[in-house]
């Protein structure tokens, strides 16, 4: 997809707890080279019971500590990708229960100006600009240097989704880009007030932190026609299969309700492996919902999963989006589909028109192409900002850190206690 495109950014996901460090900032290395800076990275914790079966380990890793863990690993990362080499990085102890603040594949390992090509001399790298990591943390223990060159953006472009404590704190130190869900600006507008906060607390500008809300569009030429499409899509819609992900995504188990029109609260979740934000988004009332029920949950995530459903022409969606942006205070739309092509045919030919016509929306795709993170920042801003807990870890400025010892943290913790 790349090859025959010049700006369109791909954001693709990746697992903290399923893959080695070393080998994610590899490839994420390998592919920013390859699409000239259009890389972005949707971190993900992982919760599934199955999953975790599927690579050998009975259970999931506990909600808190698996971002814990996924803290380290980023952290070893901004490490690894300015500090590289061409030798192999040891996977990871299993099992991973130590990720918290070391990043240094990506920004420590290598400086600007390491690469040396010169063919007559055979040579490629300065080796005395290129630094070997050692990494010796509570989850992740590596010796080696990034093995690719620095790319284009350094860093990926930084999606995380997830508002509950530990998401958001983890969100707010890490993520460039956050996913919400929310069937309601009014439920959503103080959890993103939270995420600017601690953004703004961790020394971040809280305008930076920028925050996509799920959003479906049913669009039509006219009312009618938008309304036709809906009623179609409910017509054909599973309701069985939304009940099975709200309730694998929640922990209720939907089908112990006898009485469709029971309300559904947060106590009803009996499962400790489940997505805490998804479970507050489907169990706080507000004035677009206020009760929810079985019966309700059927209808919401059947179509439109995590967030609203805006059906109407284009002029009544773009009025909708607006809302949500003034009364929620998001930046943008992750925006999900009905059907494909279709969803998306009706976005690119009526809804980016009106957007467009509102001066909400650019009008025009420049010559030269834009890395992911100028798309979001503005030319010149190809690596992470400045405020950025990555830049910490530029060979600069980056100090080895003691290795972690349990021994030690037991002993001050009990002292604490």
């Amino acid at each position: 997809m790349a090859a025959v495109t010049k700006n369109l950014a791909f954001g693709i996901t990746a697992s903290t707890s399923f893959e080695p460090p070393f080998l994610l900032a590899k490839r994420f290395s390998t592919l920013d080279h390859l699409t000239k800076g259009r890389i972005g990275w949707n971190i993900v914790t992982s919760w599934k019971k199955s999953a975790f079966k599927a690579i050998g380990l009975d259970n999931p890793i506990e909600h808190d500590q698996r971002y814990e863990q996924a803290d380290e690993y980023l952290r070893v990362l901004y490490k690894c990708v300015a500090l590289s080499l061409p030798f192999p990085c040891p996977p990871p102890r299993f099992p991973r229960d130590r990720l918290t603040d070391e990043n240094r594949l990506w920004n420590a390992s290598w400086t600007p100006s390491a690469i040396r090509l010169n063919p007559s001399s055979d040579t490629y790298t300065d080796p005395s600009q290129v630094r070997q990591i050692n990494h010796q943390g509570k989850y992740f223990s590596l010796s080696t240097p990034h093995i690719v060159p620095p790319s284009p953006q350094r860093t990926p472009f930084l999606f995380q989704a997830g508002t509950s404590s530990a998401g958001s704190e983890f969100a707010t130190t890490h993520a460039e880009a956050v996913f919400v869900s929310s069937h309601s600006p009014s439920v959503l507008a103080p959890k993103v007030a939270k995420l600017r906060q601690l953004a703004k607390e961790k020394g971040r500008d809280p305008s930076s932190l920028k925050v996509f809300a799920t959003f479906t569009p049913i669009i039509g030429r006219t009312e009618e026609e938008a309304q036709a499409k809906y009623q179609e899509a409910r017509k054909n819609a599973s309701v069985i299969g939304g009940l099975v992900l709200f309730s694998g995504w929640t922990g209720i188990d939907i089908s112990q309700f006898e009485d469709l029109d029971q309300e559904i609260s947060a106590s009803d979740s009996k499962e400790k492996n489940k997505i805490l934000s998804i479970l507050d988004n489907f169990t706080t009332p507000s004035e677009e919902v206020p009760r929810w029920t079985p019966r309700v949950v059927a209808e919401r995530a059947a179509i439109g999963g995590l967030g609203p459903v805006a059906v109407g022409t284009a002029e009544k969606v773009a009025d909708e989006m607006e809302r949500w942006v003034r009364e929620a205070d998001v930046d943008g739309f992750n925006v999900a589909y009905v059907t494909t092509p279709g969803t998306f045919e009706e976005v690119v030919d009526l809804l980016v028109p009106e957007l467009r016509k509102r001066g909400i929306y650019k009008e025009e795709v420049e010559e030269e192409a834009w890395t992911a993170r100028e798309k979001v920042y503005g030319r010149g801003q190809k690596e992470l900002r400045d405020d950025h807990v990555g830049r910490k870890y530029d060979w600069d400025v980056y100090v080895e850190e003691e290795p972690y010892r349990a021994e030690e943290v037991a002993t001050k913790q009990k002292v604490e206690a």
